[in-house]
């Protein structure tokens, strides 16, 4: 076995060994403690950017496709050939129809505009994460389990179905916004009144067409601006107050991957040239660039307390090379090439990062581990769309970068203190001994 080379012996003595002034000792475990807090609020900080965003994503991914396909016209008619064509794309996964009208809705309180959608109760979840959002009751302080929230959706989503209350003798069902649904005064099994822009002739001149409505669930995603307005029904029933006949506004396309959105949507642009082609990073993009814009200005902020701790490492180091001064000038007096007297304090700053570094990933990710798995702060129902649980999304990307900066940081300054040691002449250090 090949022995380590004396300046990793000698830079490891120098470490660990006692010293005669513990001060040096104290500032270099503050110079660890230092690299492993920033590496920690790194790791947290950005981990919990993540959750939310994803979160947030998941949350308008339940009301819209990752991609839309749509005519200007507000009609596609040929959308049952579209979507053979469609699902011919390598990173297509399932493709539905959707239909988007204005509506005015009438509970017990004064009526409310809605955005009224459209859709196939048997193909929606297919194409969004609508299943998830679901609810029963408005925003319940327990939040369903994966398996009680499946079993709620299929329930609602199979009540919503045009054809099965026809076929079952019931009314037809609409679901609605929680915030929606609160503003209109209105409760599970309610009836509410759609009053749509299109109109009838009566004897008495043309009045609009009203269907009425029994509310059979919530749609709860945590979004204000979206449980505010937004309302579900069986597009086949939508057709017929409309008077679409089979038209509809457009194709709800799913994706393998909803991060290649825009890619997909520029490719669906260049080959669909009759329609109109939307991501839903188009239709949000102010709030993820705003999101993207704080992710980067925290990452660079809580970078500077790894570079606080770094001066702590030049601090250390600086001192060290003082208190060394004359076992330095020996060891040049004995042969010891300035190139080796560099390694010896450039070895020990790099160890105080790799240290600080490695407990700071550990801690980090145990801590984002913590926040995933037990409930530590109790967040209200219906305040943001993860639930009442804080959101967590570990990014090795983002963890292998807050590795590399913490340790290219203490390495960088470990420069100057090693350097100044290897410039010290040995006879300057030995002439008051």
């Amino acid at each position: 076995m090949k022995p380590l080379p004396y300046e990793w012996f000698i830079g490891k003595r120098y470490l660990f060994s006692p010293r005669k002034d513990r001060s040096v000792s104290v500032i270099t475990w503050i110079s660890v403690c230092g690299v492993a807090l920033g590496v920690i609020a790194l790791i947290v900080a950005t981990s919990l950017m993540n959750g939310f965003r994803d979160n947030l994503r998941q949350a308008i991914t339940g009301s819209l496709p990752h991609v839309t396909l749509f005519s200007w016209a507000d009609r596609m008619t040929e959308y049952p050939q579209l979507q053979p064509q469609i699902l011919e794309h390598p990173e297509v996964k399932a493709t539905a129809p959707y239909i988007f009208k204005q509506a005015l809705l009438t509970g017990t309180r004064r009526p409310k505009g809605a955005l009224l959608r459209g859709i196939d109760p048997s193909k929606e979840t297919q194409v969004t994460n609508l299943g998830l959002f679901l609810r029963q009751e408005r925003y319940s302080p327990s939040p369903p389990t994966t398996e009680e929230q499946k079993i709620i959706s299929d329930e609602i989503l199979a009540r919503l179905s045009h054809p099965k209350a026809k076929e079952d003798g019931l009314q037809d069902g609409i679901i609605l916004g929680s915030n929606l649904a609160q503003q209109l005064g209105v409760q599970l099994g309610d009836t509410v009144q759609l009053v749509s822009s299109e109109q009838r002739m009566t004897p008495v001149g043309d009045v609009p067409r009203i269907k009425k409505l029994m509310v059979i669930g919530f749609f709860e995603s945590g979004i204000a601006g979206y449980d505010e307005v937004l309302a579900f029904m069986d597009y086949r029933l939508v057709q017929k107050v409309y008077r679409m006949q089979n038209d509809v506004t457009g194709l709800g396309v799913r994706l393998k991957d909803p991060e290649i959105a825009q890619e997909v949507a520029d490719e669906l642009r260049a080959e669909f040239t009759d329609f109109a082609v939307s991501s839903w990073v188009d239709e949000n993009k102010s709030i993820f660039q705003v999101m993207q814009l704080e992710k980067i200005g925290l990452f660079v902020i809580l970078t500077l307390i790894v570079v606080v701790a770094a001066f702590n490492i030049i601090s250390s180091l600086i001192m060290l090379v003082l208190e060394k001064s004359r076992e330095i000038a020996i060891l040049k007096a004995v042969g010891a090439t300035d190139k080796s007297v560099r390694k010896i304090f450039m070895m020990q700053g790099v160890v105080i990062g790799l240290i600080g570094t490695c407990s700071g990933v550990g801690l980090g990710l145990t801590i984002c581990w913590a926040l995933a798995t037990f409930d530590f702060i109790d967040i209200p129902p219906g305040v943001y769309p993860g639930g009442d649980r804080i959101p967590v999304l570990i990014n090795w990307t983002d963890v292998l970068l807050t590795t590399i900066c913490s340790f290219l940081i203490c390495f960088l300054v470990t420069i100057y203190p090693s350097t100044k040691a290897a410039r010290l002449h040995p006879v300057d250090s030995l002439r008051y001994e």
